[in-house]
């Protein structure tokens, strides 16, 4: 029985990650932002376990598996945010504090064009400053917060793909919260 009963597979965990990324991206104050950018990574984290749920792989056969997650620089990012937040910490097996492989991330402020149409069809922009997240990884690279989620997000639908979990979509209203199902 699961406790989260709209989480119960890997494709709803997914389609939950895709939400907050919306959220954390549209969200107009820092803190929520912040919130949401957090709430994304812990999401995204997870969809490990949820992997190893749905193959049934027992918890000695998963070190190849997070062997290869960890050659994704911005999954190893989405991890050291998760369990940083969860442990206020990060440990090595021994226990012993260890240094987060992510070089930084940080609340920013940026420009951004917002576009609405008129009911005549005109478009209009409004350019913006508002805040943001960059994350540097591992790597060095730094990505701003869609970039950063759109990778993460990219990789787990072509992994989960290639492992015959296909994602189904969800529709715009479901994502941005204007349906309930």
């Amino acid at each position: 029985m699961t406790l989260a009963p709209t989480l119960a597979s890997v494709e709803a965990l997914y389609r939950k990650a895709e939400r907050e990324a919306y959220r954390a991206y549209h969200a107009s104050k820092r803190l929520h932002k912040a919130d949401h950018f957090f709430n994304f990574c812990v999401t995204a984290h997870s969809l490990r376990d949820y992997f190893f749920e749905r193959k049934r792989i027992p918890k000695r056969d998963q070190t190849l598996y997070h062997q290869q997650w960890d050659g994704s620089p911005a999954l190893v990012a989405v991890g050291d945010i998760a369990n940083t937040s969860k442990h206020f910490t990060l440990r090595s097996s021994d226990g012993k504090p260890r240094t987060p492989r992510t070089k930084r991330v940080r609340t920013v402020r940026n420009d951004f064009a917002n576009v609405f149409a008129s009911s005549s069809g005109d478009l209009h922009t409004i350019f913006v400053r508002a805040p943001d997240v960059t994350v540097t990884l591992s790597d060095g690279k730094r990505l701003e917060l869609y970039f950063f989620m759109e990778e993460v997000l990219k990789y787990w639908r072509s992994y989960l793909a290639s492992q015959a979990i296909p994602i189904r979509r969800q529709s715009l209203s479901q994502l941005m919260g204007q349906i309930d199902r």
